[in-house]
């Protein structure tokens, strides 16, 4: 009963492994990125700007920088 436990576990870690990277790349291909933020607010201004609606944006961390970025997001 415990190898099964450890077995479901280490599936869990290796799907979660392969599959994390994929979203991450789906995320920011339908995003414009458009500057620094705090906020979700402060995307509005930046989006707005490029052309991009002011109230689909989101603010979030850009790896490998560890500050927030406006995400501006496209269709």
């Amino acid at each position: 009963m415990a190898s099964t436990k450890a077995q479901l576990c280490i599936l869990l870690i290796v799907s979660l492994m392969l599959f994390a990277p994929s979203t991450v790349r789906s995320q920011s291909s339908d995003c414009v990125f458009a500057g620094d933020c705090k906020t979700k607010a402060d995307c509005a201004a930046p989006c707005s700007k490029l052309g991009h609606s002011p109230t689909a944006v989101l603010c979030v961390p850009y790896p490998p920088e560890t500050s927030l970025h406006c995400c501006c997001l496209v269709a």
